[in-house]
């Protein structure tokens, strides 16, 4: 009986080794890639706590055997009451029983597998949820005068924000922003937030782009009379002056009248024929603007019983290169009848001498090179003509 004990304890220390290094392999088969001599601290724990269950059943199973208690009788001593072959049979049964432990010490492991069979499916679930996005400026339906706005949010760390074609810049918090262009009106701007996993979701705000509206310049008014009197035919005068950039002028009697409108740089010129004006009578002729100008002349119509008067009209140049660009223009006139000679770079005025002959010299000091421009020439009895000029920037 020593010796068959001796047998039992040997077979269940090798069944104690059989079965710990079988809950080891079992381990090592959960965790893929983790090598036998390099294991994670999660397979280490697993694969100590398989080896120590089965050292357990393997003690008990040596206990029992030496004790000589398991036949089931309930007899003190087994010696006497257990057959010999009965005995060797419950020896022989003890590596099958212990083999039946390491089932369910496998079992165990198979517990843990499940266990971790669990967690490895849990992390491998795909992410379905889409990120959150927030539009935090502007407001929805906010009105700009800027054609540029800043758009601003919040999403998910780690998400990417589009708006179009565009990306936003998102920072370590999630904070993202981005500058768009507005058209004028309502615009719509669509966001698209995309996680990691690929799942986007849309946030969107309407904002309306309204440009200001630029007041023009504020320009001093002022009113000019040219002439004052006419022989013409019919007659007429010329008004002048300036206004605020687009102010309506109105010049009239109740005789004739006209108007005009000032020009970008809030210069006016306009010209006003009297027809029914009675001959050698002052009449009151009103200018207004729409802008609050306003001033009164008077007109007189000379009549053209002294018939028709001559008038001509010349250019020498048309155009110069000189330091100071010039021309020369001349022509014939009634003796003592004033010329004028007007453009937007220079002018001049003169009068017709005793043979009805005049000349003048008139400089262009301001005429930018290369641009043609018109120079009038106008008589005060009625004479008029119009010329071209050009500073060709010292290429006479």
């Amino acid at each position: 009986m020593k010796h068959r004990g001796a047998f039992t304890v040997f077979s269940a220390a090798f069944a104690v080794v059989l079965l710990g290094g079988l809950a080891l392999a079992q381990v090592g088969a959960l965790s893929p890639g983790t090598s036998s001599t390099e294991e994670t601290p999660v397979d280490t724990v697993a694969a100590v706590a398989a080896a120590e269950a089965s050292q357990a059943v393997a003690a008990t199973t040596v206990a029992d055997d030496s004790g000589d208690k398991g036949a089931g009788d309930g007899e003190s001593k087994p010696e006497s009451t257990e057959p010999e072959g009965s005995g060797d049979d419950d020896t022989k049964e003890d590596p099958d029983s212990g083999a039946g432990d390491g089932d369910d010490g496998e079992k165990g492991d198979d517990g843990d597998d499940d266990g971790e069979g669990g967690d490895d499916e849990k992390g491998d679930d795909p992410d379905t949820t889409p990120p959150r996005i927030e539009i935090l400026h502007p407001e929805d339906g906010q009105v700009f005068h800027e054609k540029t706005i800043t758009f601003e949010g919040k999403t998910e760390p780690g998400a990417k924000v589009t708006a179009g074609r565009y990306e936003a810049d998102v920072n370590d918090d999630g904070v993202w922003r981005i500058k768009l262009v507005l058209s004028e009106g309502r615009n719509l701007a669509r966001f698209t937030a995309t996680d990691a996993a690929g799942n986007s979701a849309e946030a969107t705000v309407t904002v309306v782009y309204e440009p200001k509206k630029e007041e023009p310049p504020r320009v001093e008014f002022s009113a000019h009379q040219k002439y004052g009197s006419s022989s013409a035919n019919p007659p007429y005068d010329v008004f002048y002056g300036t206004a605020t950039p687009g102010a309506k002028i109105w010049v009239g009697s109740e005789y004739g009248d006209a108007s005009t409108t000032a020009n970008s740089h809030g210069n006016w010129e306009v010209k006003v024929k009297f027809p029914e004006a009675p001959v050698k009578k002052a009449i009151r002729v009103v200018v207004e603007s729409n802008d609050g100008g306003r001033k009164v002349f008077e007109f007189v119509n000379k009549g053209n019983d002294e018939g028709r008067h001559e008038f001509t009209a010349n250019q020498t140049y048309g155009s110069c290169g000189e330091e100071i660009p010039y021309d020369v223009f001349y022509g014939r006139a009634d003796a003592g009848e004033r010329i004028w000679v007007e453009s937007p770079y220079g002018s001049g005025v003169t009068e017709a001498n005793a043979d009805g002959h005049w000349e003048i010299k008139v400089k262009f000091p301001e005429a930018p090179p290369g641009k043609v421009f018109e120079v009038v020439v106008e008589a005060k009895h009625g004479g008029r003509k119009v010329f071209t000029f050009v500073n060709t920037g010292g290429e006479h």
